[in-house]
């Protein structure tokens, strides 16, 4: 389903720019001069001749182009190159929409002449870019658009109230290419620069383009933002008349949003007033428009026969309009759908797609090219229309249980993949990427379902590696392309630092309460500036570096034969996807995969919060035990279902979790009434395969073995101290011979300083969340995790004895958003972290413990689950024995055994006392042997 949300202002050409054009007055001129000219064959200034010309025969516009076309190749005329661009100028506004080609390069022609005089300074060449922009935008050109407006920004840097339209003008464009993020930072810039000049007509129109924006981005957490625009349009409705246009723009899209938060009564009220608004002013398009919203609302809430009476409406108001006509389809679609007609249904999706796609319509079991679709400036509108119709071909398949409808259910969820990759490397914000794993989180589940129903596991696993992780796995990526293309160092110092400033200004925003002050005004304009300033950035390192730009565009999804090669007999692999109504579980070993259905995806919920508020609390009585073993032993058997044909003990097994799976610690599951699965197995976690599979290319050699971190006290005294931290860092100096830190030498400096240069990093100390937003505290201050993000590491281990370092924000599509995470994307390869408030010193415990098996050799999760056996054992029998101790520390990521001299200063010790023995062996010899030589020699 697709609701018609085509902001009506994005249609309207030039506003302000346009006007005294349209009629320009004639020059008047003496036939008997101008006669008088030609008889003396002098030159002849070109714009009194043309203008003399189309005063004197009325000419049509093509003999106007005509005129001047044959002027141009006379030798005898005289241009002055102003008034030629005046006349260009009155061909584009005459032109319009009616024939963008021609308007554009009437445009360019313009441009041209102004860089070869120099006169980019004068108001109609400057008139003339903004509206070349606009052409280009409307003509679908988006990345023309975009580079024509980014020059205009570098060549006229002076703030006016037209800075502002240019602004917008950029939004709508990156708005249309789904970098929703990018698009309010413009209107943002554009609402600045409005407010600054008192522009309210400007001013409005851009709240209203960033209304439209924000409904498209929809999820609840803008909501807010949302209301807070339509209150501040109400004000300037007081003050500012509205022309139709924005008026209905305004009501369409408030529609829009009270539909999406199920207020219909509302939402219907916003379309009916759209609807008489654009019936008023005789606008089909618009009239279509509203009535196919008030279709659709009417379809959701059942009222079938009513919704196809609007769509009855539409079919009148609109001819060749494909968009509308694409969405029209598109929603009959879903009414066929629900009446059961599935073949219907789906060719109306087809004919949704292909009229998106401007071709002709294609037998509804093909599929349209994908180079047709990747070119397409309606990409957008086409992958709902994919997804539409791959569901339909599943609802299809339950009618009939036909498998070849699953074939091309599946075939159509591939294509769709195809071009959400396109859309996602279009869009250069990570909130825009974050925005598209959504949206891509709500097919792949259905794609892992019909490949479950195929019985093609194999196929199942490339969708859902595809589910997890895809931006951090492109931000290692990126991290190996510039090692591999070796960028010169000035230059990446270059980038951390705008993206430390970025992340800094951000944060600042974050931490600023009154959202409303100057101060975060200031802020966000210096954040456009700067994120502006990092784009040229990267758009430089990829012209100057190509080899860095090849190996950056190769984001490798992992095949599953190379995963599988990998694995050694006594290693397995679970897998999990969780989609809104079902989930699944793959089982991997080096020869075989597996793939089995989870329970339904609200009752998997239910039980995953049941065990989580169990396992994360202390058990303090029988009823605390007996909630917790029934959860736990309950959820052992619903995620991994395999255990009657696959044995796991004894095995080492990797976890890629998804959703509310990454909240819980799988070591703490009961596999019977008395055994944990840490007791039976080595378990450690991962975002996904590929993403470890990238790690793996990261092989930077690190000299240094260990650093800790503690600050024990701390200056700001909101943090209390933490006891055992001295005490923990005493007995880390009987483990390693290393550099410790504590009270104010563990500072935030020091860290920085020393990060990136040890095998394994300790860090000691209080962690939390602020506003989704993970910290860890050092002696003078906190670590956000978006100031990780531009530090760089290639650690093999970093220990966080913090508490929730593995929590944070769900990104659906994309994995929790915690410091573990912001660790790896700087370059880790594994860390151990915590899922919630830890005992301070349980952990230690365990930790020590961990510490001694790593310089023992073992691997990483052998190393852990042998530290978590020994605990259990130390503690068996007491309160202290309950999951809550133990489990919050999980391994994240390789788990290959660290190579660290046990002791390494006793190895120095020893090796001194070797060289002193030899040095003194070697000076008796000689001693020796020169005592010989003087004796004399004696014969029997």
């Amino acid at each position: 389903m697709l609701i018609f949300n085509l902001l009506p202002n994005k249609r309207i050409l030039f506003a302000d720019d346009y006007n005294v054009m349209k009629n320009p007055k004639p020059y008047i001129f003496s036939f008997f001069l101008f006669f008088f000219c030609l008889m003396q064959a002098q030159q002849i200034e070109l714009s009194d001749y043309f203008h003399h010309e189309v005063e004197k025969k009325e000419l049509s516009q093509h003999q106007k182009e005509q005129l001047l076309d044959s002027l141009l190749q006379q030798n005898r005329i005289k241009i002055d190159t102003l008034q030629l661009i005046k006349i260009y100028r009155s061909f584009v506004l005459d032109i319009g929409f009616s024939n963008l080609q021609k308007s554009i390069h009437y445009a360019e022609q313009i441009e041209k002449i102004a860089s070869l005089s120099q006169k980019f300074a004068h108001e109609d060449v400057q008139k003339n870019h903004r509206n070349w922009m606009i052409l280009l935008y409307k003509d679908q050109q988006f990345y023309q658009a975009i580079q024509v407006g980014e020059t205009y920004l570098q060549r006229y840097p002076e703030k006016n109230k037209y800075l502002g339209i240019v602004y917008r003008q950029l939004g709508n464009t990156y708005s249309d290419l789904g970098d929703f993020q990018k698009a309010i930072a413009n209107y943002d810039k554009s609402l600045y620069i409005s407010k600054l000049f008192n522009n309210d007509k400007d001013l409005l129109r851009t709240y209203i383009c960033k209304l439209e924006t924000l409904v498209d981005l929809y999820d609840e957490s803008n909501s807010k933002k949302i209301l807070e625009i339509e209150a501040k349009l109400k004000e300037l409705k007081e003050t500012e008349n509205l022309s139709y246009t924005n008026e209905f723009a305004l009501s369409l899209n408030l529609g829009v949003f009270y539909d999406y938060r199920k207020e219909y009564e509302t939402a219907i009220s916003e379309y009916k007033k759209a609807y008489e608004l654009s019936k008023k002013n005789n606008d089909t398009l618009d009239m279509a428009g509203s009535l196919l919203n008030l279709s659709s609302i009417h379809k959701n809430n059942g009222n079938i026969q009513e919704s196809k009476a609007y769509i009855q409406e539409v079919s009148k108001l609109i001819d060749d309009d494909y968009e509308l006509n694409a969405v029209m389809a598109n929603n009959l679609a879903d009414i066929y759908q629900l009446e059961n007609n599935h073949q219907q249904a789906l060719i109306q999706y087809q004919k949704a797609i292909t009229q998106a796609l401007k071709i002709e319509t294609l037998d509804y079991q093909t599929l349209p090219n994908f180079e047709a679709i990747e070119f397409s400036p309606n990409k957008l509108d086409i992958l709902g229309y994919l997804i539409d119709k791959a569901n339909g071909w599943i609802a299809y398949h339950e009618a009939e249980n036909n498998d070849t409808y699953l074939q091309y259910a599946l075939e159509t969820f591939t294509l769709a993949d195809k071009l959400i990759d396109v859309i996602y490397v279009e869009s250069r914000e990570d909130l825009s990427k974050l925005f598209w794993r959504k949206k891509s989180a709500t097919f792949y589940p259905k794609a892992v379902e019909v490949c479950y129903r195929l019985q093609q596991p194999e196929k199942a696993f490339f969708f859902m590696e595809k589910n997890k992780a895809m931006l951090l796995l492109e931000n290692m990526t990126d991290a190996t392309a510039k090692r591999l293309s070796k960028l010169p160092e000035n230059v990446l110092i270059r980038e951390q630092n705008l993206i430390k400033e970025i992340k800094t200004l951000e944060s600042e925003i974050q931490a600023t309460s009154n959202t409303k002050s100057a101060a975060i005004t200031t802020l966000k304009n210096k954040v456009f500036n700067r994120k502006n300033e990092y784009s040229a950035f990267i758009d430089s390192l990829e012209i100057n570096y190509p080899k860095y730009y090849t190996y950056k565009k190769n984001i490798n999804i992992v095949a599953l034969s190379d995963v599988q090669k990998q694995l050694q007999k006594d290693e397995l692999i679970l897998q999990y996807i969780v989609g809104k109504e079902n989930g699944f579980v793959a089982l991997i070993t080096a020869d075989n995969i597996q793939l089995q259905q989870l329970p339904q995806t609200e009752i998997l919920h239910n039980r995953i919060e049941t065990y989580k508020k169990a396992v994360s609390k202390p058990q303090v009585n029988t009823s605390d035990k007996k909630e917790y073993e029934k959860s736990a032993w309950q959820l052992y058997q619903q995620l991994i279902p395999f255990a009657k044909e696959t044995t796991i003990e004894n095995k080492k097994i990797t976890i890629i979790p998804d959703g509310m799976l990454q909240y819980i610690p799988f070591e703490a599951l009961l596999i019977d009434s008395k055994k944990y699965l840490i007791e039976k197995a080595q378990i450690q976690y991962n975002y996904s395969l590929s993403s470890a599979a990238q790690s793996q290319q990261n092989n930077t050699k690190i000299s240094k073995n260990f650093i800790a971190i503690a600050p024990t006290t701390f200056k700001n005294e909101q943090f209390y101290t933490l006891e055992t931290s001295s005490e923990e860092l005493k007995k880390l100096a009987n483990i390693f011979d290393a550099n410790h830190f504590q009270h104010e030498k563990a500072n935030k400096a020091q860290f920085t300083s020393a990060y990136g240069n040890y095998k394994i990093i300790h860090l000691s100390t209080h962690g939390g969340i602020d506003n989704t937003v993970p910290w860890m505290a050092f002696y003078d201050e906190k670590l956000t995790l978006d100031e990780l993000y531009f530090t760089k590491n290639q650690a093999d281990l970093v220990v966080l004895s913090a508490c929730k370092t593995s929590d944070g924000e769900l990104k659906k599509g994309e994995g929790v958003m915690s410091l573990a995470r912001g660790f790896f994307n700087a370059g880790a390869k594994s860390v151990v972290s915590s899922l919630w408030d830890i005992n301070e010193k349980a952990s230690t415990e365990i930790i020590q413990e961990f510490y001694k098996n790593i310089v023992a050799g073992n691997t990483k999760s052998e190393a852990l689950q042998k530290a978590k056996i020994a605990y259990l054992q130390n503690h068996k029998n007491t309160s202290e024995a309950s999951p809550y101790y133990w489990s919050a520390l999980t391994l994240t990521g390789d788990e290959t055994p660290i190579k660290i001299p046990k002791n390494s200063y006793v190895y120095y010790i020893l090796g001194g006392i070797l060289l002193s023995g030899i040095i003194v062996f070697i000076r008796f010899r000689k001693k020796y042997k020169k005592r010989t030589e003087q004796t004399p020699k004696t014969y029997e």
